[in-house]
């Protein structure tokens, strides 16, 4: 059986404008209306009661559209749900090889800094010791592009001289760079290969073996 003053009760909390008109309802309509929620006023709601009606709409509207937004918003690297969101961030090993066109150990060599619209990158060439994907170079040597170390917060730490185990993309002509800067260099420290800072993702066995690293 309906409990009608529990459905007076809910009618009134839903309603934002109580009040509201009648006007175009049959007289059977009304009369089921008025048993139900008691006097029905046939006045147009105020002005002042339609303005509040229409704010309350719009800031749920805006409440709804933020919380999108932060659902939706850029994720860490790691993307970003991390300061480093503006690059692509991997979660496993299978994603971060994956993306990889070229993984090499190779010995950075030279380098120079070039600029172009206004960004200035770093270029170095890297004798290749070893490949494990992709295909090696047949000059041994690869031409390497990347953002100048200190330049900024997104940069990584590659220095002449030293080896590295390189995950990289290619960019036009015949330059690669690296994956991102937190997961596209590991360095090589006695056989081993040795993650970066907010890097935890390892290499599998088999790039290891083929780069003939140990874990």
């Amino acid at each position: 059986m309906i409990n009608k003053t529990r459905v007076k009760s809910l009618v009134q909390d839903v309603n934002p404008v109580p009040d509201a008109t009648t006007d175009g309802l049959s007289a059977r309509a009304r009369g089921e209306l008025v048993e139900l929620v008691g006097s029905v006023q046939t006045r147009r709601p105020s002005r002042r009661r339609a303005l509040v009606a229409a704010v309350a709409c719009t800031a749920t509207a805006v409440v709804a559209t933020v919380a999108v937004f932060a659902l939706n918003g850029p994720k860490e690297p790691g993307g970003s749900d991390d300061p480093m969101a503006d690059e692509p961030y991997y979660r496993t090993t299978a994603a971060l090889e994956d993306a990889s066109v070229l993984i090499v150990r190779a010995r950075l060599g030279v380098w120079h800094e070039e600029t172009t619209d206004g960004l200035t990158e770093t270029v170095a060439t890297a004798r290749v010791l070893a490949t494990a994907k992709g295909a090696s170079p047949t000059s041994g040597r690869i031409e390497l592009a990347y953002t100048t170390p200190g330049s900024g917060p997104e940069t990584a730490g590659l220095a002449a001289g030293k080896e590295y185990i390189l995950l990289l993309d290619k960019l036009d002509g015949d330059r690669f760079t690296p994956v991102n800067t937190t997961q596209g260099v590991y360095g090589v420290e006695d056989g081993h290969a040795v993650a970066g800072h907010n890097n935890d993702v390892a290499l599998s066995a088999g790039v290891l073996k083929a780069l003939r690293m140990t874990r």
